[in-house]
């Protein structure tokens, strides 16, 4: 209930600024939010089936999760939008950005707890971690590709090849693209930080209705 509140109230405030300057800046925002969501109810999904009954449907919406989850952080770069915008105040457009972002990263450690709380009854401590690193690493990579080469998700299932060139092109040449690196690094820090601090808080997740 609580996140459901939190994205109308993120919803409310750009329908304001829409209201009082008779502009569709931002409107993006709402958007980028619900994909935000996504990866958050492919996690709930998740948690409601027995992995090892259902392995195929578990394995693919664990693929649709890690290509989804990077929308999520990806909210934090919509700060580059940042500008004087009359009749609206600097501030109050600083705090509608930053309020949205808070919630995509809020509903993206939300989702990774799910998953990893749901994992470690099936791997062991070492290979979670090894793979939560892997995992931020994938999303700083995807967040790049999302900011600066503008692919979208379901990129990878309507253009594949197109999407696999661009990534090889930085991949194959990575001292001639630093740019991609330093982002998917940066990114990865930052969000495994943010998860090891949001699981030192609360490890178990609540149950499936009580908080979306």
């Amino acid at each position: 209930m609580v996140l459901a509140v939190f994205t109308m109230f993120c919803i409310a405030m750009e329908m304001t600024r829409m209201y009082y300057s008779f502009s569709l800046s931002y409107i993006f925002l709402i958007w980028n939010l619900i994909l935000a969501w996504m990866p958050y109810l492919l996690s709930i999904e998740f948690m409601k089936h027995d992995i090892q009954a259902k392995k195929i449907l578990s394995f693919s919406i664990i693929g649709l999760w890690v290509l989804f989850l990077p929308n999520g952080p990806y909210i934090i770069t919509d700060l580059i939008h940042l500008r004087n915008r009359e009749p609206i105040p600097m501030w109050y457009d600083v705090l509608l950005v930053s309020t949205f972002a808070w919630h995509g990263l809020l509903l993206t450690l939300l989702s990774v707890r799910n998953m990893h709380h749901k994992l470690s009854h099936h791997f062991s401590p070492f290979k979670l971690s090894a793979g939560l690193l892997l995992l931020f690493l994938s999303s700083g990579y995807g967040l790049y590709l999302g900011r600066f080469l503008r692919w979208n998700s379901w990129d990878v299932f309507l253009r594949p090849f197109h999407l696999l060139h661009d990534s090889l092109i930085d991949l194959i040449h990575p001292f001639h693209h630093p740019r991609p690196i330093l982002v998917t690094v940066i990114v990865c820090i930052i969000l495994s930080f943010s998860y090891s601090i949001f699981y030192l808080i609360n490890p178990k997740p609540h149950t499936d209705h009580e908080i979306i």
